[in-house]
């Protein structure tokens, strides 16, 4: 029996074997498929995988287009203020090693999904964007139908793209998937434009979003229509204030 616990385990962690729909995962490699459903509309198929296991050497098949989504990390001021007293110092360290790791995650992930909370949904999305201006698009969720989506059309760097309001017009389905499927659509359109051009196309190039997409996952697919189309342009935060004594000044 041991034999066979052990195998499930190395299967549980296989890249390959995708995230059960509906469970709740910090981070994921996903994989976007647009096809053209029955009624015309784009359907976006979104597959979650785990994050590869340090050590585990793999390669995707080239019929995957993988990206990693990060949930993005609560402050750790909030954090501390929600432990309670009753924790061990190692229990608190624990919390901190993972909260630090998850923060390197939505560093370097490619798309980042956060609650707005209490804050406004534009403010929310705007410093979002900001923390994370490495990701090509960011989404913040501001209630149980909606997602705020920011998708870059830059090639180079985050510096200009679409702000979009994604809203589940019934079931809303996988919320945190909803910036990896318009992402979806985004790599779908500049491919099917190569085609067209035999040229490489831009993601500057990106037109509008469409007004609806199903955002679909094992199958079942959710109606997701799109509103507020605006263009907008990421200005980075200034350079904080050098030191007198700094090297720059010696």
């Amino acid at each position: 029996m041991s034999g066979t616990t052990d195998g499930c385990e190395e299967l549980a962690q296989h890249p390959l074997v995708a995230v059960y729909p509906g469970a709740r995962v910090p981070a994921a490699e996903v994989d976007t498929h647009p096809v053209a459903g029955p009624d015309g509309t784009l359907q976006v198929h979104v597959t979650r995988y785990p994050v590869e296991p340090p050590g585990l050497m793999w390669q995707s098949p080239r019929s995957l287009t993988l990206h990693l989504l990060a949930v993005e990390p609560r402050p750790s001021d909030e954090i501390r203020a929600r432990i309670p007293m009753s924790w061990t110092d190692e229990q608190r360290r624990k919390l901190s090693v993972e909260n630090a790791g998850q923060d390197r995650l939505a560093a370097s992930a490619t798309v980042v999904i956060a609650h707005a909370g209490n804050t406004p949904p534009l403010l929310a999305l705007d410093s979002l964007r900001r923390r994370r201006a490495a990701a090509q698009a960011v989404g913040v969720i501001t209630d149980e139908r909606t997602v705020l989506v920011w998708l870059s059309t830059s090639d180079l760097a985050a510096a200009s793209g679409y702000t979009v309001t994604m809203t589940a017009d019934a079931d809303p389905g996988p919320l945190s998937l909803y910036p990896s499927a318009l992402l979806g659509w985004a790599l779908w359109w500049r491919e099917q434009a190569d085609r067209l051009t035999d040229e490489h196309v831009s993601f500057e190039e990106l037109p509008p979003p469409p007004l609806e997409l199903d955002v679909v996952e094992a199958w079942t697919p959710y109606r997701v229509s799109l509103t507020s189309h605006e263009r907008t342009t990421f200005t980075p935060l200034p350079r904080p204030p050098r030191e007198p004594d700094g090297p720059e000044y010696r």
